[in-house]
């Protein structure tokens, strides 16, 4: 009698997670369609993977293959410490139980793909803990379909990331903190931005021991329970530890512990303020063509985070803002990749969305169209509002 609930849920997951696959092969099959359509318009018979392989997966796929160099290039100024470990980690490990014909980029692809469908299945179950009677497939839908999610399709940490964000916001939901801050732990080892879930972690923590109701009193206790607890001081302090073991290994590495954030400006110059970085792009002065774009699309987000404060997920938003800003604090450059790379962005979306139907099939369709549009563009080199 006692398996009959495990059978009935191991049940209901299968199936979500069939449905969850199904829209992930539909959202690959775009993928290959438009690869397909470019190589016809092209003239070209170019392996969709090699078609990915483009910016930033040529340096993960050198660390994954070289490891970190301990100084820069002399021409250039890069150099490839300024891309976080944990990704490249796994890739290797993948890589040594691959056939010796799946090159790095290939089993790179591979990895993050997975990733994509991990995140697209906790993405619903997510979902459904919130809003019980909800379906939550629009959640997968949007993580496979809308705009700049070609990242997830690539060598790139986005997916990675995203999955690991979307475990921590899955675990704070049901109360199982220490699972949430290992769910941190390795979202700040795979992107910087990850170090900012302790923030929403401690409001999660609070939501739990008095709601939103915020008083002096309520907080001192709060602080308290800190030295009366230590798990909860071990969830906090286990949180960040991935990104600081990451600067001790650069201290030893270069000898300088802010290596990886001093490396950026070979890559751009800093505005040093994010409504100083948002200006200027809009000015039209910024780092590239796109400057215009990637500030209105830092403000789409902003106005997404926004919003979340007003529904009063504040936890979400705190991470939202934090995680953006960190990218704006510089420039705008590539700000599509950490708006639509942080699994915020989809909460507040389906939030927008969730009791507008029509909106929501407007939303699908013109996600599908676009996406598939900036595949094509991706694959032709004309990356004017993509990079």
């Amino acid at each position: 009698m006692e398996t009959k609930p495990f059978k009935i849920h191991f049940n209901k997951n299968v199936i979500i997670f069939s449905n969850v696959l199904i829209l992930f092969v539909l959202s690959r099959i775009l993928l290959t369609f438009a690869a397909c359509v470019y190589n016809h318009f092209a003239g070209t018979y170019t392996k969709t993977w090699d078609l990915l392989y483009q910016y930033d997966a040529v340096w993960y796929v050198d660390i994954i293959e070289n490891g970190y160099q301990s100084v820069p290039n002399s021409v250039t100024g890069y150099a490839n410490y300024a891309f976080y470990p944990f990704y490249t980690i796994v890739v290797r490990f993948v890589k040594n139980f691959m056939p010796d014909r799946f090159g790095a980029n290939q089993v790179g692809i591979l990895v993050s793909n997975f990733c994509t469908l991990i995140a697209g299945y906790m993405g619903v179950k997510t979902v459904q803990l919130k809003y019980p009677k909800e379906s939550g497939y629009f959640m997968a839908f949007l993580i496979f379909f809308a705009p700049h999610t070609i990242y997830f399709s690539m060598t790139y940490t986005e997916a990675m990331f995203l999955m690991f964000t979307i475990f921590f916001f899955y675990f704070c939901c049901r109360k199982y903190f220490l699972a949430a801050a290992i769910s941190a732990f390795f979202a700040a080892f795979t992107r910087i931005a990850g170090v900012f879930l302790v923030f929403s972690l401690l409001l999660f923590l609070y939501e739990a021991d008095y709601g939103w109701n915020w008083s002096f009193s309520n907080i001192k206790t709060f602080i308290k329970s800190f030295f009366l607890q230590p798990l909860r001081m071990f969830e906090i302090l286990i949180c960040p530890l991935g990104i600081f073991g990451y600067f001790y290994y650069l201290y030893h590495l270069t000898g300088d512990v802010w290596a990886s954030a001093h490396i950026q400006v070979a890559w751009h110059n800093s505005y040093r303020g994010i409504f100083r970085t948002l200006f200027y792009n809009l000015a039209d002065s910024g780092s590239g063509t796109s400057s215009q774009y990637w500030a209105l699309t830092a403000i789409f987000g902003l106005l997404l985070f926004v919003y979340l404060c007003y529904r009063k997920f504040y936890a979400a938003a705190v991470f939202g803002f934090l995680a953006v800003g960190l990218s704006l604090h510089t420039d705008a450059i590539a700000i599509s990749r950490y708006i639509m790379g942080n699994f915020v962005s989809y909460i507040a979306i389906f939030e927008l969305l969730r009791k507008r139907q029509q909106a929501r099939i407007a939303v699908i369709n013109i996600s599908i169209l676009v996406t598939g549009l900036m595949y094509y563009l991706w694959f032709s080199g004309t990356c004017y509002f993509i990079f």
